[in-house]
């Protein structure tokens, strides 16, 4: 699988992750690697992990998440 970024700029670039959201693959250059906090029900109410967990994401949605919403 290829970079869906890379064809779109007519570049054949192998994927090295799928993007969590949409799916597309994408190349080291188009990634965008962060963490998040794991949730498990415990109990009374929800608790975390020790450890957060990887997320992989495309710019463009990755972008998306932490734009700020308009009103």
């Amino acid at each position: 699988m290829n970079c869906f970024d890379c064809t779109q700029q007519q570049k054949s670039t192998p994927a090295v992750a799928i993007c969590c959201h949409c799916g597309t693959g994408i190349c080291p250059e188009h990634l965008l690697l962060t963490t998040e906090e794991v949730h498990h029900e415990a109990g009374t109410g929800p608790a975390w992990g020790k450890r957060s967990a990887r997320r992989a994401t495309c710019r463009i949605c990755g972008g998306a998440e932490h734009e700020t919403p308009t009103t």
